[in-house]
């Protein structure tokens, strides 16, 4: 694989006004959409747990304590900046794409980039993990410039696995992210959906935010082919020979229910769903979602 310039003045050129257009869908979607999940010093408090020996005189529900005669100690909400991790596929069925253009696991790359972008911008800490069959790299988050070049050195060197292995990996992550926050996961979904489905839900269980960015190539979306093919398994390497007029039609209604069902799954889990096509650009493709979600708020 090519070494990739996620870097290079073009790429944040694009980033740069992409954060113009869409700054405050940015602002709300990274920093507002719901209350603050972590815990400090504010005049809002959240919660309550009963006092312990060491605690904080000053943070007594006293109030409380002549409804109920027992000592509760406050848990305040944290006025802070958001925490985001985004989750990289980096599996081999994700250098599908069409010679010469962009395949998934780059369109992916850039993707991660503007995001990591936009969040070092709004002063949000931003981590990365990429996985195949596992997870490959783990960089935890944080907010300065010197850990998002790092973040975006660490994608322009890595190399696709082999095997995926999407709910496996999630699962793994889920045990190392250590503060909520934001889950950005950035795949082509090619797996068992029921298995990655309650990967996700393990996110949800530590109340992460979780948005799916579900990469596809054109050519997967619309099946174009009109001779007879030899199609390749990309991770397997298995071959068949096939009339695309013979199957085009079971593949097309059984990739519908494949997108439906994901999609109903997500609705239904609270989950952010995008379905990216690698023929879009990318920063149209971001800054649209942003004010959208920016419109529902």
């Amino acid at each position: 694989m090519a070494k990739l310039r996620l870097l290079d003045s073009k790429g944040l050129g694009l980033v740069a006004r992409m954060e113009l257009i869409a700054r405050h869908a940015v602002e709300g979607f990274l920093s507002g959409l719901h209350p603050s999940p972590y815990f400090g010093s504010s005049v809002e408090y959240a919660d309550h747990r009963p006092y312990t020996l060491g605690d904080d005189l000053r943070t007594i529900d006293w109030k409380l304590l002549a409804k109920t005669d027992k000592y509760y100690v406050k848990l305040f909400e944290e006025q802070t900046n958001t925490r985001g991790t985004i989750v990289l596929d980096v599996s081999r069925s994700m250098t599908f794409g069409p010679e010469g253009k962009m395949n998934k696991l780059t369109y992916g790359m850039y993707l991660a980039a503007a995001l990591s972008y936009l969040m070092f911008r709004q002063n949000d800490a931003v981590g990365l993990a990429m996985f195949d069959s596992k997870v490959r790299h783990y960089l935890p988050a944080r907010s300065t410039a010197s850990h998002w070049r790092n973040l975006v050195q660490t994608m322009e060197a890595v190399e696709p696995g082999d095997d995926t292995d999407i709910a496996g990996a999630l699962h793994e992550l889920a045990g190392r992210i250590p503060r909520r926050g934001i889950v950005m996961l950035i795949t082509d979904m090619l797996g068992d959906v029921d298995a990655i489905m309650q990967s996700l839900g393990h996110f949800k269980y530590d109340r992460h935010d979780v948005i799916v960015f579900h990469l596809m190539d054109r050519a997967e979306r619309s099946f174009p082919y009109d001779k007879l093919t030899r199609f390749r398994d990309i991770e397997g390497g298995g071959t068949v020979i096939a009339n695309p007029h013979s199957v085009k039609r079971a593949y097309l209604q059984r990739l519908n229910d494949f997108l439906d069902r994901i999609r109903r799954t997500c609705l239904e889990r609270d989950i952010s769903y995008e379905l990216c096509m690698t023929d879009q650009r990318y920063d149209q493709m971001l800054s649209a979602y942003l004010s959208r979600r920016n419109r529902m708020m």
